[in-house]
């Protein structure tokens, strides 16, 4: 059965715990919280004796499953934790040991009681074509980490400030999930720091956001495309060049701004909800948000010449030795004079 975090935290608050737990997916923060979760289950005198983890890439399957079975040692129950379990996936991982998944099988058909097993998968996808994927994702608790929405983050993020007893108003919120782009891991980490600047103030403003947390190439993209789109030409030419003299690597800029100009022109012509339109693109839900912002105060007409120019320019960039800084200086002369109306 597939359950989300938050109702994982409840089970085990409640004391409804499983024998065997899936937890999957690629957020390293929700990862390292869930793991935890399992941990403090056993007592802090006993995890010597009744805690421990098992890594996959490393260690035997079979050793694992072998502790798995033993019964507590002076204790309630024992807690084993399986990582990395690259065997649920289509990876091919080279390793010096020969894993036996199917004997994973067998301890799924018979768990023991007094163990709960945890099955770390720190993959966005598993291969369902598996006998033993099928049966965990089936017969144990599935954790799935999933894209979280908006309101997941803004929900992580308010359950840790109010630990601390601060706050965050809206315009702050919305910043830091632009900033970090809608990362968990990154929005955790910076917090941490939004604290330590604000103090003794209890609250965190937007503008508190933008001075501590530092933009990532795809937020300077962001305020690049914005700038290009507004006809703000020598503000994007600036930003361009800095990014450049940053040490950002010309093609990767160039591959940043390509492929979110095409993220444009697809929500523009999308006529699903924002949820399918970010399921049909594979894209975060956050993502198509702001690109729906975006595309309302543009033609679909400007947004194609943008991007068939930047795909000019890309061809350009792996194709001749011409400097990035002209490349982008003769893109934004094109574009402006496509745009001129025809007498």
């Amino acid at each position: 059965m597939t359950v989300k975090f938050q109702q994982l935290q409840e089970e085990i608050v409640q004391q409804k715990i499983a024998p065997v737990y899936l937890m999957q997916g690629t957020d390293a923060y929700l990862l390292q919280q869930a793991e935890q979760l399992f941990i403090q289950l056993v007592p802090e005198d006993q995890r010597a004796m009744n805690l421990a983890r098992y890594d996959m890439q490393e260690q035997a399957l079979a050793v694992a499953l072998d502790d798995a079975r033993s019964i507590p040692f002076f204790g309630e129950r024992r807690v084993v934790i399986i990582e990395n379990a690259y065997f649920l996936t289509g990876e091919r991982v080279k390793s010096k040991l020969e894993q036996h998944p199917e004997e994973l099988i067998d301890y799924l058909n018979q768990p023991e009681p007094q163990t709960v097993l945890v099955i770390m998968a720190p993959y966005e996808k598993l291969d369902r074509r598996k006998k033993l994927t099928k049966m965990m994702q089936e017969q144990s608790e599935h954790v799935a980490f999933g894209n979280l929405t908006e309101r997941d983050l803004q929900s992580f993020v308010q359950t840790k400030l109010s630990e601390q007893h601060m706050e965050i108003d809206a315009e702050g919120m919305e910043t830091l999930i632009r900033l970090t782009g809608a990362n968990l891991s990154t929005m955790m980490s910076e917090i941490d720091k939004l604290v330590l600047y604000v103090l003794p103030a209890q609250q965190i403003t937007a503008a508190d956001v933008a001075q501590v947390v530092i933009k990532n190439l795809t937020d300077n993209v962001f305020d690049l495309i914005d700038d290009v789109l507004r006809l703000n030409f020598k503000a994007a030419l600036e930003l361009y060049h800095q990014l450049l003299l940053n040490g950002e690597e010309p093609l990767r800029v160039q591959g940043a701004l390509t492929s979110q100009f095409r993220l444009l022109l697809q929500v523009k012509a999308a006529k699903t909800s924002e949820k399918g339109t970010a399921t049909a693109l594979k894209v975060h839900p956050y993502r198509v948000k702001l690109a729906r912002q975006t595309v309302r105060r543009f033609s679909y007409g400007q947004l194609a010449k943008a991007f068939l120019g930047l795909v000019k320019m890309e061809q350009q960039l792996k194709t001749t030795r011409r400097d990035p800084n002209l490349l982008f200086e003769l893109f934004i002369l094109e574009y402006q004079y496509a745009l001129k109306p025809r007498r």
